[in-house]
């Protein structure tokens, strides 16, 4: 096929495509085509626009910069330059754009100019920024009122911790000061879950710090400090296999307290708690099941999702909480290389299995 016969072709095709400017740049710098989508785009006509020096598509300062030259040699170079930026429309308007410049050559291999592709952007970087600037107001906001309100909050645990000693306080007083005690110390527990999801959320996740440790009896020790706190209620714990590995723990002793405390706040009291600790090959497995009211299938999906309460789905803690829990015992698992899994019915109950590596994962 002709040369020009093709390039006649490839004109009309690109007269279709209303979205995005297409247009033909000489080896001079001049623009040489000009379709639909660059007239709706730019605002300039096929006439305003072919023959002149496509550097009137830059902002001032660019074309002061010499980028249009910059774009042209490293397409040339190279054979392809992308890149987003500002460029111009007709009458001096700015906008975002996702641009393309291709290097074209003819069967020959004689350089023939440039193919030039822009997008308008300026929609998808405008809710860009508007979800950046959300972010970062989040992290900011909870950074401050955790960090903010440790402090008075420690002053009164601290004074309610002694006023509670004083043997001449009434009944009706001693009450009042449990109370604020067990008021304050449920604030203080939902600071540090802000905390934590602070960290997993925004700051890329946990730093956990590696110790060697025999889980079977780190296990047995958390079962016991929770059998201090449930008296009235029956827990069984049974383990198999090799228990020695490497883990957080701090990390893993806050994810046995919060999924045995689920347990026991979603269990029905009369049956007991059960967990299993079980040594397989690579990997140690804890399971802790209940008995109860099972997880409805459409939470099932959402119940590692921060801050999401639905009606009848487990979450750890207790009454006040904030919906945190689950998710930070899924981001420990995960922080671990490991799982976290629910098998939830009315027949079965309710078990929760973390499966974790007995060693670190490799360096990210």
């Amino acid at each position: 096929m002709p040369e020009r016969e093709r390039d006649e072709r490839f004109h009309l095709n690109l007269e279709d495509i209303k979205d995005y400017a297409i247009f033909r740049v000489d080896p001079e710098g001049r623009i040489a085509s000009w379709n639909a989508g660059a007239e709706r785009l730019k605002g300039y006509t096929a006439r305003e626009a072919i023959g002149q020096p496509f550097a009137m598509l830059f902002t001032p300062e660019d074309v002061q910069a010499h980028k249009p030259e910059e774009e042209l040699r490293l397409a040339a170079e190279t054979g392809l330059y992308e890149a987003e930026g500002v460029r111009m429309r007709k009458g001096g308007q700015r906008f975002d754009a996702h641009v393309i410049l291709r290097s074209l050559s003819d069967q020959g291999g004689v350089h023939r100019g440039f193919i030039k592709v822009t997008q308008d952007i300026t929609g998808r970087k405008s809710i860009e920024a508007e979800l950046q600037e959300r972010a970062e107001f989040e992290q900011q906001l909870i950074g401050i009122v955790s960090h903010d309100l440790r402090t008075p909050l420690a002053a009164i645990t601290l004074a309610t911790a002694l006023l509670q000693r004083d043997s001449s306080l009434s009944p009706r007083h001693a009450a009042t000061v449990a109370r604020i005690l067990t008021s304050a110390e449920r604030a203080q527990r939902l600071i540090a879950s802000l905390l934590d999801f602070t960290q997993a959320r925004v700051g890329g996740g946990f730093v956990l710090q590696y110790a060697p440790l025999e889980l079977h009896g780190f296990v047995e020790l958390a079962v016991e400090d929770i059998r201090l706190l449930y008296p009235e209620r029956e827990l069984h714990l049974e383990h198999e296999g090799e228990g020695q590995g490497e883990w957080d723990p701090d990390r893993l002793a806050q994810l046995l307290t919060n999924l045995l405390n689920n347990a026991l706040t979603h269990g029905l009291r009369e049956a007991p708690v059960r967990v299993r600790v079980q040594g397989e090959a690579d990997s140690v497995v804890l399971a802790i099941h209940n008995q109860g009211k099972p997880i409805p299938a459409a939470a099932v999906p959402h119940l590692f999702t921060p801050m999401r309460r639905g009606d009848g789905a487990h979450r750890t803690g207790q009454p006040g909480s904030i919906g945190l829990g689950l998710y930070i015992v899924q981001q420990i698992a995960l922080a671990h290389g490991g799982t976290i899994s629910v098998d939830s019915s009315q027949e079965r109950g309710t078990t929760f299995t973390a499966r974790l590596p007995r060693h670190p994962p490799p360096a990210r």
